[in-house]
């Protein structure tokens, strides 16, 4: 006789989650209420969390959570556009791309836009009444989570469904720190002299306060959130324990650090200087001086630890871990000699001084780049440059990799352009 054959039991699939407090949701937030509501959790249900480091080519400001600006897909060589979208609202905040190349963007206007790889619009969100001032950031589930300036931290889903919306408490107008994606699904915000560490959900779970007001983007540092103020001091976070301060850049970083490795923070300070913080002993160094005119950081992080700048002077300078220049490549002009007024004078005559997007470099050593003229093409590691174009628009933005061998740059006016092979 056959054994019998064992009987197969499905898994029942768990009901939809139970929507809760949609009248105390309106009754907090009128402005949004149309979706002022999260999904309540019943705790006696399974429930999946998503935790690890968020997918995407440009799931955040600076391509990671250290900030480096470190593409992990190739940039195009040589560079070509492929396509241009313009948009109804402004860009004043670097777009995301997700792991499948569409573009995340966050309008001047208080919407949110979703641009396919092809550049075709997938859809449009409408997040109350104010826009948000800092860049979003993608979470380890997916979630698109973005500060307003009304003090709102909004949650979409991939689709452009809303998962939260929760009031922080804050000053939304000083909420022009980029917030930092955990590895545990949460995120971190600033704004002025607060912290906020939300759950995966939007709740609020711990609250801080900074001895002065944040600037720039919050990072993954070695023992916790990384935090850089307009004193140039930097501090690292990690609840429930209060802020404590590691040292300082001796200036201003006003468009944040990079994370080189597991003890040094880059940043350009004062518009002017590379500095380099040890976190462990807070000593600091400069590892690029005046000698170039002004520079535009962050600094985005090559391998063996060669920290890449563009200056205004239209030089892609390059340096070591020990302060070795190991790049200089004209990108605009060749210049006769360091100009004497701080980076306005080229050889050819007046060079572009306003601030530049901060460029971006894959794992071969190609840099992506846009100038504030509008020139923007990629730089090969033995020099060669590409240029796509010599303006690709009026006010560039940001310049992320979307794909590989695709890159995006967004512009103040609203123009999208993809760049790729």
């Amino acid at each position: 006789m056959s054994a019998a054959r064992p009987t197969e039991r499905r898994p029942r699939r768990p009901r939809r989650l139970a929507r809760a407090g949609l009248a105390a949701a309106a009754a907090l937030l009128p402005a949004a209420a149309p979706f002022a509501f999260a999904d309540a959790v019943d705790t006696s249900r399974p429930h999946t969390i998503v935790v690890g480091a968020p997918r995407g080519f440009a799931p955040s400001e600076r391509l990671d959570a250290r900030r480096t600006g470190r593409s992990a897909a190739r940039l195009p060589f040589p560079a070509r556009e492929v396509w241009r979208k313009q948009l109804r609202g402004g860009i004043d905040a670097a777009p995301l791309a997700d792991a499948e190349g569409d573009l995340v963007l966050t309008l001047t206007v208080p919407e949110v836009v979703k641009l396919g790889a092809d550049g075709r619009e997938r859809w449009r969100v409408r997040i109350g009444d104010s826009a948000p001032l800092a860049p979003a950031a993608i979470t380890s589930d997916g979630t698109i989570a973005l500060i307003t300036s009304s003090g709102l931290a909004v949650g979409l889903t991939p689709a452009g469904g809303v998962r939260f919306a929760v009031p922080l408490g804050l000053r939304g107008r000083d909420a022009d720190v980029t917030p930092l994606a955990l590895d545990d699904g949460g995120l971190v915000a600033a704004a002025g002299r607060s912290l906020v560490e939300l759950a995966a959900d939007g709740s609020v779970r711990a609250r801080a306060e900074l001895p002065d007001r944040a600037t720039g983007a919050l990072l993954a540092g070695p023992d916790g959130t990384l935090v850089t103020t307009e004193s140039g001091a930097v501090l690292t976070w990690r609840p429930p324990s209060a802020p404590r301060r590691l040292g300082s850049l001796g200036g201003l970083p006003r468009r944040g650090a990079a994370l080189a490795d597991a003890r040094t923070l880059l940043a350009v300070v004062d518009g002017r200087r590379l500095v380099a913080l040890d976190l462990p002993t807070g000593t600091t160094g400069v590892r690029v001086g005046g000698a170039f005119g002004a520079l535009d950081g962050p600094p985005a992080i090559g391998a063996r630890g060669v920290a890449v700048v563009l200056s205004t002077a239209g030089l892609l300078v390059g340096v070591d871990p020990s302060g070795n220049e190991a790049l200089r490549i004209p990108i605009d002009r060749a210049l006769a000699a360091p100009p004497a007024d701080g980076g306005l004078s080229g050889f050819f005559g007046p060079v572009d001084a306003k601030p530049s997007p901060p460029v971006v470099i894959d794992r071969a050593g190609r840099v992506g780049f846009v100038r504030a003229s509008g020139r923007a093409g990629v730089v090969e590691a033995d020099g060669n440059v590409s240029i796509a174009a010599e303006r690709v628009c009026a006010a560039p933005v940001a310049v992320v990799p979307a794909g590989e061998e695709r890159m995006a740059i967004a512009c103040r006016d609203g123009t999208v352009v993809m760049l790729a092979r």
